[in-house]
């Protein structure tokens, strides 16, 4: 009897030589090593807040957006937790606040950032140890209140600013409104936290 020989489809053949980008797994660029300076360490949204027990930002929807609402008269505090990109090569870091007013369209809205470094055997978690606050200064708020702007602050390396976080530390980022200087009547509304190396 005449054997059976099955062949497969060519059109199901899968090439043999497969160039070296496709086998390799696609890394957002903070993860992959290949940070420059510019480039986001680390980003929050609403939803990643770690709250204090008392005066904390609100969690809000605004027309499908989670936000964060930080109150005009006392200081709210809203506190993101991470781990420091194994390539950071321990510069200064620049921390972008995208906001926009709950109502005003007139006046500023600032805020102040600062970092707790959480390496090993460092402080105790059982206290706060957050090096010195960092002001964001303060901007006029957009003439429309839905409107989303952005402010910056740069953070030099070190004890005091950047509480000398390094690669692979696990740290904390408290932001705060920053009450006592800005003039914006109502809640501001927090969307996002950026984390840059400088």
């Amino acid at each position: 009897m005449e054997s059976l020989i099955l062949r497969p489809r060519r059109d199901l053949w899968v090439p043999r030589a497969v160039p070296r980008d496709a086998r390799r797994l696609q890394l957002p660029h903070y993860l992959a090593g290949d940070c420059a300076s510019g480039d986001t360490l680390a980003a929050f949204g609403p939803a990643a807040n770690q709250p204090p027990a008392t005066n904390y930002a609100a969690l809000f929807v605004r027309n499908g957006h989670l936000v964060l609402a930080f109150d005009t008269t006392t200081q709210q505090t809203a506190i993101f937790s991470g781990v420091m990109p194994r390539n950071y090569a321990g510069g200064g870091l620049t921390v972008f606040a995208a906001w926009m007013a709950a109502s005003a369209v007139t006046g500023t809205i600032g805020w102040d950032i600062t970092f707790e470094r959480m390496n090993a055997a460092n402080h105790d978690l059982d206290a706060d140890a957050f090096a010195t606050a960092q002001t964001i200064t303060a901007a006029t708020v957009d003439a429309t209140s839905g409107k989303v702007t952005v402010t910056s602050v740069a953070i030099t390396a070190g004890a005091a600013g950047t509480d000398s976080l390094a690669a692979g530390d696990a740290f904390r980022l408290r932001i705060r409104r920053d009450v006592a200087n800005d003039t914006a009547a109502g809640d501001a509304h927090l969307l996002s936290v950026e984390i840059k190396e400088t």
